[in-house]
């Protein structure tokens, strides 16, 4: 991947001006690498094993947290998209928010009720959310002159890379794990390499638990790159934030949206499409539990197999996305979507997860890139900022949504076993129809005019980041 050397023009470095160094593309796509360590971890897998099943709280009761969650982002995105705009600091956002959630997330680990567990998940959710808005209006900074598909699906993959170690190193901590024939792990054994540092392991009741702490961990760690090396838009004078006008003026730009040549025909698919993507991330270990009463070394293998194909898929469909546009490529994950949905709500046996999870990983990656960038090419540029929060509000609606049916559909349907389960996931197959039928109204726009108005500060990556910390 020779865009992605780090021989670019770095800030300060004196090669190429107006093209986005090859540092600070690595250091926002390693960025990605860590917040999906959180998402696989806390979002679709240890967090509801624990949640549901280890503390008894139930299925339902993690979507009904999720949807909660989703509500609190919804009054609060818009508003931080609009504040990066007017401070034009949004790494330092990034960077506040970021540790708030590493701080929530480490501290699950000390929660033993249901009470704290729920209140801790909730607000570590909203927090990362929160910095996920700062981090894709960085977007257009670290794409100039490479490419918003290619740049985006290169954070995608990485994010993709980000789960499979998550997967793999910490489920160490939670049970023994065998490959080819060898059998390493386990809580047991994770404690007796800690020594006195392995006292926080739980060996009995909710092993589910020991992953939180080094989620937190690893989020932090692979966050730092991002913290020192990516850049802000060209220094201007910040304007002062007013909560008020700002308010004020989301609720104008929402209801005149229609201004902008498809962009509240795409809000609208967005809401319809990630619903059905983020419905399927929260319950996706869930399903195969309920369904199929898998045991957790099969749930991880099948996140597994699924995640290397979201990296796959992460990086073709960027790259279709620069050929094609990102509207057809859009179009393309969608009908990829509905095949993997339908193949999972009428999978008969285990085996046929492991059909459909290739499906599911590659639409998964192909969603996140591509929509980033059919947003950047719709949104003016200087609002980019503010329609992603917009965005980040459209999904957070979606998940409120989308979690509420599934948890709707399971209690109101308790009783008939393992179809509830597959009528809930069907169900997503309508949201999907709906998003591919709004989506097929969008206008061809490319986004590479918006990027060639973006350009990284001049300063060098150390004063850039010692600068980013005044708001």
């Amino acid at each position: 991947m020779s865009d992605m050397d780090t021989t670019g023009t770095s800030a300060g470095s004196g090669s190429e001006p107006g093209r986005a160094s090859g540092l600070a593309v690595w250091s926002w796509s390693l960025y990605d690498f860590a917040n999906t360590i959180f998402s696989i971890s806390i979002l679709s897998y240890f967090f509801p094993l624990w949640f549901g099943d280890e503390l008894g709280a139930g299925s339902d009761m993690v979507n009904y947290l999720a949807a909660l969650a989703a509500l609190m982002v919804v009054l609060t995105a818009p508003v931080l998209g609009a504040i990066a705009d007017l401070r034009q600091r949004r790494r330092v956002y990034l960077v506040i928010f970021t540790l708030v959630a590493v701080l929530l997330t480490a501290g699950l680990d000390l929660a033993g009720s249901i009470l704290i567990g729920a209140a801790l998940f909730v607000l570590a959710e909203v927090a990362f959310q929160s910095a996920l808005v700062f981090y894709n209006a960085l977007l257009p900074v670290v794409s100039v002159g490479r490419g918003a598909g290619r740049v985006s699906g290169y954070g995608t993959a990485a994010g993709y890379a980000g789960a499979i170690l998550a997967i793999l190193l910490l489920t160490v901590f939670v049970s023994e794990q065998t490959f080819f024939g060898v059998t390493f792990g386990g809580p047991e054994v994770a404690r007796s390499w800690l020594g006195p540092l392995g006292g926080w392991i739980e060996t009995a009741a909710e092993p589910n638990s020991n992953a939180f702490l080094p989620t937190a961990i690893l989020f932090l760690v692979f966050s730092i790159p991002a913290f020192l090396f990516v850049p802000d838009r060209a220094v201007r004078e910040p304007r002062p934030v007013r909560l008020g006008q700002v308010y004020k003026g989301i609720f104008s730009t929402v209801k005149n949206m229609r201004v902008y040549a498809g962009l509240g025909t795409f809000m609208l698919a967005t809401f319809f499409y990630t619903d059905a993507a983020n419905t399927a991330i929260t319950n996706m270990s869930l399903y195969g539990r309920q369904v199929f009463a898998m045991e957790q070394s099969q749930i991880q293998t099948l996140l597994l197999f699924s995640t290397v194909f979201a990296g796959v898929g992460s990086l073709a469909f960027g790259f279709a996305s620069d050929k094609f546009g990102p509207k057809k490529t859009l179009v393309t994950v969608i009908l990829l979507w509905l095949a993997a949905i339908t193949l999972t709500s009428l999978a008969v046996a285990p085996w046929m997860l492991f059909l459909a999870g290739p499906l599911v990983g590659c639409a998964l990656g192909g969603t996140w890139t591509v929509s980033r960038t059919m947003l950047l090419a719709l949104s003016p540029p200087d609002r980019i900022g503010e329609f992603f929060g917009v965005y980040a509000l459209t999904n957070r609606l979606s998940a409120i949504l989308g979690p509420a049916i599934i948890g709707g559909i399971l209690t109101g349907l308790e009783g008939y076993g393992t179809i509830s389960y597959r009528v809930a996931i069907g169900s997503l197959a309508l949201l999907l129809a709906i998003g591919l039928f709004l989506l097929l109204r969008l206008p061809d726009a490319r986004p590479d005019r918006k990027v060639d108005e973006f350009a990284p500060e001049t300063a060098s990556p150390a004063r850039g980041a010692g600068s980013a910390g005044t708001a």
